[in-house]
């Protein structure tokens, strides 16, 4: 029998580019392509698929969400995490929402479709640490860690230079600010991120690659 799967990702070139490597796969059969939560959630209602190939980044409900659904509901539908965010802490999220596998964007096909096979067949698929690096300053995914914890790239610079034991004097003089000014921002992360003490920034630095 052929396994159905459904393609969620709000990126028709990518909908369309992932077809076209998955249509060459004859056990496979791709019953539906969706570009929100919403349309997933119902889609996998109406065709209980064996695997559903899930972006992270979607509008309606956003991929951790749909994931959490899914394996609240729909116990045998298994699920591919296909993504461009590489944060540790993220991977380690989706392995205890639940999620068979979690495949980096630029994978190859034949590690796209190997992951397929290793999940159907039973098995999980994972990125091993050496895979995972830290996302580029300049990058929309970086944007988007900044958005989720409501962060500023200044706030992160600080962070980092927290991180690195240097004294609010020495931050203040290299960034060309005032001490109070790096206070405030200190005050400002310890309340986004909700941490009460050194250790808990740092462990936050390290599980998202800051440092």
């Amino acid at each position: 029998m052929r396994s159905k799967v459904i393609l969620a990702d709000d990126h028709q070139f990518l909908l369309e580019g992932i077809l076209t490597i998955l249509k060459e796969e004859t056990y496979l059969d791709i019953v539906a392509t969706v570009r929100n939560g919403y349309d997933l959630m119902e889609v996998v209602a109406s065709q209980n698929p064996e695997l559903v190939i899930l972006d992270l980044n979607m509008p309606g409900y956003d991929g951790l969400k749909c994931l959490q659904k899914i394996k609240t509901a729909y116990t045998t539908t298994k699920v591919l995490i296909l993504t461009n965010y590489i944060q540790p802490e993220l991977v380690d999220e989706v392995k205890k929402l639940g999620a068979e596998g979690y495949l980096i964007k630029n994978s190859s096909a034949a590690e796209l479709i190997e992951a397929i096979k290793i999940i159907l067949s039973g098995g999980t698929r994972y990125p091993v640490s050496g895979d995972l690096k830290i996302t580029p300053d300049d990058s929309h995914f970086f944007d988007e860690f900044l958005k989720k914890y409501q962060l500023t790239k200044r706030e992160v610079q600080i962070i980092r230079m927290i991180c690195q034991e240097k004294s609010t004097k020495q931050i203040a003089i290299e960034l060309f600010l005032s001490e109070l000014t790096i206070n405030t921002h200190r005050r400002n992360i310890f309340r986004k991120l909700d941490l009460k003490n050194m250790v808990g920034l740092f462990n936050f630095a390290q599980n998202n690659q800051l440092l």
